[in-house]
């Protein structure tokens, strides 16, 4: 009586870790939705400002990160960290899918969230 009573409470136990599994492998797999969510969470970060800091962010997985003069932190895609140096501005207006790059006042690069998302699910096929 007890083995049968043990062996259904594994059989729940290891269907419960299957679907908990599968639930997040697909939330974290490289499939169109989790870039697409990823997009849309750029496009409700809005800053500006002068570069004080580059830096990568050992305890946010080595993520690249710029310090502007307001002090505001913020994360960037490498491709993009790469271009900026201290002493340049940038802009990211809200509900839009790109950040601007000025350098010696003048518009030197324009970063696409679009276009960099879509290059990520192409590549993820």
């Amino acid at each position: 009586m007890f083995k049968s009573k043990e062996n259904t409470l594994r059989l729940i136990a290891l269907t419960i870790l299957i679907v908990i599994v599968i639930f997040f492998g697909n939330y974290f797999s490289g499939n169109r939705q989790f870039h697409e969510r990823k997009l849309k969470n750029r496009m409700k970060e809005s800053y500006s400002g002068v570069v004080l800091e580059k830096f990568i962010d050992s305890s946010e997985h080595c993520t690249p990160m710029l310090k502007l003069r307001n002090n505001e932190i913020i994360p960037l895609e490498n491709s993009f960290w790469d271009q900026i140096e201290i002493g340049d501005s940038i802009v990211k207006i809200k509900n839009q899918k790109h950040i601007t790059l000025f350098k010696n006042n003048k518009i030197k690069e324009v970063f696409d969230y679009s276009e960099y998302i879509q290059n990520l699910i192409e590549r993820s096929k």
